[in-house]
């Protein structure tokens, strides 16, 4: 069972970006750089921080067009993980989304990161497409696999 989350979420801000760089580059081989995470804040894209405290110990970034949103990273701190942190984060998004209009929430996972496959499954999402070599890997590329959740108006 998961522990409780201690976390409390807010939507990002500017000033949570270069954090946001820090704990994806603690969390990923090839992270997002501080610049990514600037241009998709400038692009629009936003989202929500998990904080204790005054730590961003989580982060999710979505964009939506029309009815289509697409979490496009997401990213809790090691020592944070298996509290349920990710799991707020997508729900808020989704249910943000939906209030935005969206009818369904994508996204792109390693099809190595089974922890990551198995949450998004249990929240709904279904496995509907492979993008071959998609991310890259220490060794070569890796597939990415496509994932989706139908939206009604409370998110699910």
């Amino acid at each position: 069972m998961t522990t409780p989350s201690p976390a409390l979420l807010r939507p990002i801000l500017e000033t949570d970006l270069p954090a946001m760089a820090a704990l994806e580059a603690e969390l990923q081989s090839f992270p997002w750089t501080a610049m990514q995470f600037l241009q998709s804040w400038a692009d629009g894209h936003r989202g929500w921080v998990a904080t204790i405290g005054d730590e961003v110990v989580g982060f999710a970034v979505v964009s939506q067009v029309l009815d289509e949103a697409s979490l496009l990273t997401l990213g809790v701190g090691s020592r944070w993980q298996r509290r349920g942190i990710a799991r707020q984060l997508v729900q808020q998004l989704a249910d943000e989304a939906s209030e935005r209009g969206a009818a369904v929430l994508l996204l792109e996972v390693r099809k190595g990161n089974a922890a990551a496959r198995s949450l998004y499954r249990r929240m709904g999402f279904v496995e509907t497409g492979l993008r071959r070599g998609y991310y890259r890997a220490e060794e070569g590329r890796e597939d990415a696999v496509l994932m989706t959740l139908t939206l009604d108006e409370g998110g699910r």
